[in-house]
């Protein structure tokens, strides 16, 4: 084999190698995309069914009260992302790290 031959194998070895890690870090960066999508779309469903639940409301009272119920549930949502966000860094810097 020649020198530039070998070059040139070594050349696209090494843009395999590129073009693997690249997708790894696009895979990874697309599931932690998609989950902020849903989380905002989670988040947003949640307000609006803050606003019909305040709507129905009959006065002030009941109105705090109604939203104060809902506070739970708003940070046990807040809680699983936050959760599910974590991880999905950890496994993309953990998969970033193992060699292919």
């Amino acid at each position: 084999m020649t020198k530039q031959t070998a070059t040139q194998a070594a050349t696209r070895r090494g843009n395999g190698r590129q073009a693997h890690y690249a997708d790894r870090v696009l895979g990874g960066l697309r599931l932690i995309a998609v989950h902020e999508v849903g989380a905002i779309q989670a988040h947003v469903a949640a307000v609006g069914e803050r606003v019909r639940v305040a709507h129905r409301a009959r006065g002030v009272g009941e109105l705090l009260r109604n939203q104060f119920d809902l506070l739970p549930e708003s940070r046990n949502r807040w809680r699983r992302d936050q959760l599910v966000r974590r991880e999905l860094w950890r496994g993309f810097v953990r998969d970033l790290k193992t060699r292919a």
